[in-house]
């Protein structure tokens, strides 16, 4: 065998399942246009039909094909003529894009370039292959498309229908959990894209979503007061943050919330002494722990500087919005994933600035004011196929500190 015909055959079936990947993406794509356009305007995602909005033209199947139905009508409406927003097909064949090269990245028959290796290009997509890592691939393709949903709801509304992160969360702990079940060699368990959990922190978990159910109850029943139930009444349809005068005394209804599922973790952390059930637990429950304790780091740390920020400044810190995103980056990329893109946020926002500033100058593509939301589902992206190159950064910069640091006036008397 020929050295070309080595390499088509170690590349074929990638390249297969590259092609499959970016129709999927494609489709997916397609139906996030739906979501992101219905959801904010309290609309079916469901029914009617994909149609024309501006004279209501029920779109054919052909005029429905992700991408090339754009290309077939350019760029307009079969019946009223008008045009059709390029951001259709744009979003389709960038989440295609992003499928793909996803799917190629973790299966594809390269080496994995030293230092790179972290949770999205980890040897562990690779070594298990497709059809033993399916349900993973799944959580991570569909936590990217959340995202995208998420960042242009936000863009366009400034609000994230919290049904976007919850589903994305759901499916994280559901894929995560079938992926325990799948084949796996022992030897690859320390490769994992998501860090597992101990049967402790595992109880834990499920202790805090016991509790979290038992807060959702209460609150359902009228035994515990909805934050912000006050806020139009107070505030009106024009008005902003600093027109409400009673956020701090909100957090308190809001910690009043988190009190259950803190107390639930609490306890449930001390059951798996009673079974004599210590370090690593089995795969499902080590990876449904993982996903859980990853949506409770990524969604407690913005809620804590959200209950923060709001008591030292006496407005709404961050939205609810934001925390049920990062809640989400975490369950489908763990916790650790979830921390570095909260640190990473800031730096996308302030270059957005930078950029609107430089180009911008108040008006068109950078000069646009946009929320917190899209920097967050970046810095996800950024940190999920980036990170040992964000850590590097990190660890040169910390190198270059302790010189400055180290030169205190003790040591430069001598």
């Amino acid at each position: 065998m020929t050295e070309f015909s080595l390499l088509f055959a170690q590349w074929l079936p990638a390249l297969i399942g590259a092609a499959f990947a970016f129709a999927f993406g494609a489709c997916a794509g397609s139906f996030i246009n739906v979501v992101a356009w219905r959801l904010p305007n309290g609309q079916s995602i469901v029914s009617p039909p994909s149609r024309c909005p501006k004279c209501g033209h029920q779109l054919g199947w052909k005029e429905n094909v992700p991408i090339l139905g754009w290309l077939m009508l350019r760029g307009k409406c079969k019946c009223c003529r008008l045009p059709i927003s390029l951001r259709y097909p744009l979003i389709e064949l960038l989440l295609a894009c992003v499928f793909l090269a996803t799917f190629l990245l973790f299966y594809g028959p390269f080496d994995r370039v030293e230092g790179w290796g972290m949770d999205a290009a980890s040897p562990w997509w690779h070594l298990q292959g497709f059809s033993r890592s399916w349900s993973a691939f799944i959580v991570v393709v569909f936590a990217l498309g959340g995202l995208l949903t998420m960042t242009l709801m936000d863009a366009d509304t400034m609000t994230i229908d919290i049904g976007v992160p919850s589903v994305v969360s759901a499916v994280a702990c559901v894929g995560w959990t079938v992926q325990g079940f799948l084949p796996e060699s022992r030897s690859l368990r320390g490769l994992v894209p998501i860090p597992v959990a101990t049967w402790e922190v595992g109880f834990a978990c499920i202790g805090f979503m016991i509790g979290l159910a038992i807060s959702l109850w209460l609150l359902k029943t009228g035994r515990l007061r909805r934050s912000f139930a006050d806020w139009h009444e107070v505030v009106g349809p024009d008005g902003d943050g600093a027109n409400y005068p009673n956020s701090r005394r909100e957090m308190f209804a809001e910690l009043a919330f988190l009190a259950p599922p803190i107390a639930g973790a609490g306890l449930a952390c001390l059951l798996p002494n009673l079974f004599d059930l210590h370090g690593a637990a089995c795969q499902p429950i080590a990876l449904l722990g993982g996903a859980l304790l990853g949506w409770i780091v990524g969604g407690g740390i913005v809620w804590l500087i959200r209950i923060l920020g709001t008591f030292a400044f006496g407005r709404e810190a961050m939205g609810l919005g934001d925390v049920h995103l990062l809640a989400a980056v975490g369950a489908a990329f763990g916790w650790k994933v979830a921390i570095l893109t909260f640190f990473l946020a800031p730096f996308s926002g302030l270059t957005w600035s930078l950029l609107g500033k430089l180009f911008g100058r108040g008006k068109g593509f950078f000069g646009r004011e946009l929320p917190y939301g899209p920097h967050l589902a970046l810095a996800a992206v950024v940190v999920l196929f980036a990170r040992p190159a964000i850590v590097r950064v990190g660890v040169m910069f910390e190198m270059l500190a302790s010189p400055v640091a180290m030169n205190t006036p003790s040591d430069a008397s001598h």
